[in-house]
């Protein structure tokens, strides 16, 4: 594969940590579930032992929950290219988020710092998500959420 191929591969695999973002605080979840494969594996960085399976289950955790104001900033995005259709990455990622309101501004919570291991593919539809798994590995200004395990159907788990 010549540079330019790698480069924009790079480069359009970079985006959708970014995008990923952007729609979550925007609460776009059609759109945020779209970046992913119909097959998708997520973890979310609060609970990175309870992968969703599924576009459908991603789509449910961002439209089913309550309204939030949040912000999720990513840094340290790095693409490794494996092939013509397959990548994979690395990212950081922080979190600030107010439950109160969603009108801004608001004074947030806790500060949450962590990151995301991803793989791509590409498809018919572009380069998306295979998987994205996330841990908190810092915390400032407040406990860890103590949020219940999701029951093995809305994971997807069969």
């Amino acid at each position: 594969m010549d540079e330019i191929a790698q480069l924009l591969i790079e480069r359009e695999c970079g985006r959708l940590p970014l995008l990923f973002a952007k729609y979550a605080d925007n609460g776009d979840h059609a759109a945020l579930a779209a970046l992913f494969t119909q097959d998708c594996e997520f973890a979310r960085p609060f609970q990175p032992d309870h992968p969703f399976f599924g576009r459908d289950r991603v789509q449910a955790i961002f439209r089913d929950r309550p309204p939030i104001l949040v912000r999720h900033i990513v840094t340290n995005v790095l693409v490794e290219v494996v092939s013509e259709t397959e990548a994979r990455g690395t990212n950081y990622l922080a979190m600030l988020s107010s439950h109160a309101s969603t009108v801004p501004p608001q004074p947030s919570g806790a500060l949450y710092v962590g990151g995301f291991e991803d793989h791509y593919v590409k498809t018919s539809d572009g380069w998306q998500f295979k998987s994205r798994y996330g841990r908190v590995v810092l915390h400032q200004g407040g406990p860890m959420p103590n949020i219940p395990a999701p029951t093995d159907e809305a994971r997807g788990v069969i």
